[in-house]
């Protein structure tokens, strides 16, 4: 089963002076890997700039720019064509709970996942949190106790976008009880490192005609890994395991490494910025012609 989506990435800033010199950097294009495949993309800007892409340090593809002239309005749009292949779940683990555990703690694991299982500003939890939290029962494996954690984040926080910000951290949203993707991920990736389970953070889109929370822009979500298989996403935000409907741009241990726009400005005063995001499915066969 194969679904083929159009993804369009629009931003538009407004500059209260004028700016005199700009670079932008975007993380925005969606990924190639084994579930989905970038068939065509292109990219365009207000300032008819020339565009140049480089790999960060995670080997995901960055687009970037240079203003070539003073500008009070920017504009920038990235359309894509992506195929998503069907995923499949781990439904029945490979590992008993003993041969799970003794994977997670060997040594060589530790060293080869170690980005994914320290945790920093946005995935610390300190321990008053702790009895708020879904800890992994000793007969649980990996893929059964990350399925309640994410149903229980799920019910523990309420999704609102106005209390927090884009450095929030988990221990913050624990306080808050509610927060947007990006809190409930963070939250998601916390828990599971307290438990030696490799997370990542998962930046990328969600398709919108399933109506579900978080859909009108970049998505957020968690991969992790499960001993047997390898890396699984859950969404917590939706209670969701990622499927054909989640297309992936980039991941990173937190958001920091994942932020869809970066960039060094020359100007005075305040901007606004707004973005949006359209997922629209595509028949089959589908034509670029």
């Amino acid at each position: 089963m194969k679904t083929v989506y159009e993804v369009v990435y629009q931003t538009q800033n407004s500059y209260e002076e004028t700016v005199r010199e700009a670079f932008f950097s975007f993380l925005v294009l969606p990924c190639q890997d084994q579930t989905q495949q970038v068939r065509t993309c292109s990219f365009s800007n207000s300032l008819d700039a020339e565009v140049f892409h480089h790999r960060n340090p995670f080997g995901f593809d960055v687009t970037s720019l240079r203003s070539p002239r003073p500008f009070t309005q920017f504009e920038f749009c990235m359309r894509a064509v992506v195929e998503k292949s069907f995923a499949f779940f781990p439904y029945g683990s490979t590992m008993t709970v003993a041969q799970e555990q003794e994977h997670l703690q060997d040594h060589s694991f530790y060293l080869n996942h170690h980005l994914f299982l320290s945790t920093g500003h946005y995935t610390r939890i300190d321990p008053q949190h702790y009895p708020q939290l879904l800890f992994r029962q000793q007969d649980q494996t990996v893929y059964q106790y990350l399925q309640q954690l994410n149903n229980h984040l799920y019910q523990l926080l309420e999704f609102d976008p106005e209390p927090t910000h884009v450095c929030t951290s988990a221990n913050e949203v624990l306080q808050l009880g509610r927060g947007v993707c990006q809190d409930f991920t963070h939250l998601f990736i916390g828990v599971a490192r307290l438990h030696k389970i490799p997370c990542r953070y998962v930046s990328g889109y969600l398709n919108q005609g399933l109506n579900l929370t978080g859909t009108a822009v970049m998505h957020a979500w968690a991969e992790a890994y499960i001993p047997g298989f390898g890396w699984q996403g859950f969404d917590p935000t939706n209670n969701l395991l990622a499927d054909v409907h989640y297309i992936k741009a980039a991941h990173g241990s937190d958001y920091s490494d994942c932020s869809p726009i970066k960039g060094m400005l020359r100007t005075n005063g305040g901007h606004t910025t707004t973005y949006g995001v359209k997922i629209i499915p595509l028949p089959e066969p589908y034509s670029s012609q």
